[in-house]
Order: structure tokens, then sequence, then C-alpha cells
């Protein structure tokens, strides 16, 4: 096994504990630093980033940053950041509205990538905003999981940050031995990453442990997960109980139905908003990243997603599953999921917006 192929793998699912860690690796930089983000905040917690970063591109650290133009609220923090940012750092938004060209405002970059001198990464589902932070948001906090990767390969990682930098197509990198990271929308493959999620819950033998915001999935996604609870493997989805886009719940309830019925075992999660998006397989694969289980991450959204291949994570993030399934309740046909008032007049409306919600 090469350099590039030993990888050490740090969780976190508390928002100050990782904001902490990023500001110091901020701090630890020499050369370069890549920020990529869906949303960046102007506010307590996207203040202390943008002095960290500051202090660095004062130090002539080179610091590129790629936000989201729906996600980072373009038309509203475009000149704030303009002004707090030191002019030394690049900044650029991605798909901007325009008129010659009104479908792509659709596509949204809902990435989320840190990399350190192409030796730290951070990446997962946190976006840098004080929403994730008991200090600043205190106990409603939203639940994330997030992940720091030491490894040689965050140089494929700064590769697939640097082809989106300059508007390249997509292309997929390859993985490693232990470690494969997948986009979803590529020059060979438009839905690489649902093929590939497709293709590990086929390959599942005892348990599928699923954590995920929205479940909209499509009818390939769904039959998979119901095909392997037939062959006898273990399907547990964790869900919140309330979801920030209440037109989600009422398309989720009809799915959560079909899984029922097939043993497949939901839990809405009650403490708080869960935005977390894992998934365990057979206690040897674990899979964290930006995607949903729904149509925007599946279809739409540039989205990035690692696989990896170790026991030691996957029981790592096993009792994590466990501990948040801990503080749910069991949905079931007499209980579902809380959705808007008169979900009944609602659920048209859902299912024609479920390919954009």
């Amino acid at each position: 096994m090469s350099d590039l192929q030993k990888i050490d793998v740090i969780p976190f699912t508390e928002g100050d504990t990782l904001y902490n860690k990023m500001l110091k690796a901020i701090e630890q930089s020499k050369d370069e630093i890549m920020l990529e983000s869906y949303i960046f905040n102007f506010d307590s917690i996207g203040k202390r980033f943008v002095e960290a970063l500051n202090k660095k591109a004062q130090q002539m650290v080179s610091i590129r940053i790629h936000l989201d133009a729906v996600g980072s609220r373009y038309f509203h923090q475009h000149q704030i950041l303009k002004k707090a940012l030191d002019r030394r750092i690049q900044l650029k938004w991605f798909h901007r509205w325009s008129f010659k060209r009104p479908l792509q405002f659709n596509v949204r970059n809902h990435r989320k990538l840190l990399i350190i001198d192409r030796k730290l990464v951070f990446t997962g589902g946190a976006n840098i905003h004080q929403e994730c932070s008991q200090q600043f948001f205190g106990d409603k906090r939203w639940r994330d999981t997030h992940v720091l990767i030491v490894s040689g390969s965050a140089s494929l990682f700064a590769q697939y940050f640097e082809d989106f930098w300059y508007k390249k197509r997509q292309k997929y990198l390859g993985g490693l031995l232990e470690f494969d990271l997948i986009p979803n929308l590529t020059q060979k493959c438009r839905y690489l990453f649902r093929c590939r999620l497709t293709q590990v819950i086929n390959r599942a033998n005892k348990s599928l442990l699923c954590t995920t915001p929205y479940f909209v999935p499509d009818d390939f996604l769904l039959r998979a997960l119901i095909t392997a609870a037939q062959r006898g493997v273990e399907v547990r989805l964790l869900v919140p109980l309330e979801s920030d886009h209440p037109l989600v719940n009422v398309m989720a309830n009809q799915y959560y139905s079909r899984l029922l019925q097939y043993g497949i075992k939901v839990n809405a999660y009650l403490p708080r908003l869960l935005h977390a998006k894992t998934l365990v397989i057979d206690s040897s694969t674990v899979l964290i990243g930006s995607a949903n289980m729904d149509y925007r991450s599946l279809f739409i959204n540039h989205e990035l997603n690692c696989l990896f291949n170790s026991q030691e994570l996957a029981q790592e993030m096993t009792q994590i599953f466990e501990n948040d399934s801990k503080h749910s309740i069991a949905v079931t046909p007499k209980k579902p999921i809380k959705a808007i008032r008169f979900w009944w007049v609602w659920r048209p409306v859902a299912a024609l917006l479920k390919h954009w919600i």
C-alpha cells in the first residue's frame, strides 16, 4: 500500500469542535488554502473565518474561495464579503443569475471543502454558518457530520477543486485502495454518484445504516433499499423529525410508508434539525459527503462524497448512528413524520416539485 492510500479520518458531529479545528488548520497553513462551501454566512462563525483568512492572506498564503450564489446569498452578501475579505483573496461565485442562461440557476454547487496546503482536507455536510454552533445558536443547533482527512490524497480533492474553479468539465479521477472520492456530474457518467450508491447498497450483506436530512429517492434507489431488505439485510433509516423544507416531509412520508412494508426501520431524530449525510455498510464501508438522498443531490446539484473501506471508521460511525437513534422515535403508519398543515392539499404540489425541492 502506498503512502497515498494511508489515510487518517477524524469525524466531527459538533459544529464548534469542527470550526475550531478548521480555524486552527487555517492558522497553521503555510502555502495554500482552498475553500468551497454551499453556505458561507457573514455571521458570528463566518466572521471568524474571514478574520483567520485575512491574516493568512497578509502572510502571502494563496487563498481561493468558491461559494454558491444561492446558498451563500450572493445578492445580499456579495458587497459585504468583498469589503470584508483581504483584496489578495480570490473569491468566485458559482452560478449567479444570468438572463442568458436562466436554467443553469437551478444547478447549484452543494459541495463543502477546505483544503490546507494539499495535506489536510475537511469535507462532509457542514456549511459555514452559526446554525451549526452551540455557542451562537444554542441547543437547537444543526446536527451535522464532517470529517478531517489527513492524507496524500488531499491532492485529489485539490484537483476537483481546481477543475471546478476553472470551469472544466468534471471527470472522475479514480479512487485508491481504501478510499474513493465520488462526484456526481461527470463527463462520462452524468449520474455517477447515484450509480455508485446503488452499487454499494446492492453489495450489502448484513446492514445498511443511513442518515439523511432529505429522503426523496428515485425509483431505482428505492428498489435497491427494498431489495436489500428482502434478501435479509438490516436496513435502518434516520431522518429529522422536522425538516427545514416542510414539503420534503410531505413527499418523504409516502416513501417511508413503502419502506415500512418491507421491514425497513425508519426513525425520526428528535433533539434538533438533522443535516448529516452518512451511510454505513456491513460494518466495513462508510459513505460521508455532501449529498442527500434526494433528486437535487442525485441528479441536479454538484456534490462530492467520500467512500471509505475502513472497519475502524465504520465502527465509529455505527456508534454515532446508534447514539443518534437513542434520541429518536420510530416512524410507523400511525405515526408519520410531521408535515405542513393540510398536507393532503400540498401532496400533489410536492409530487410535481420533487425534482426541485
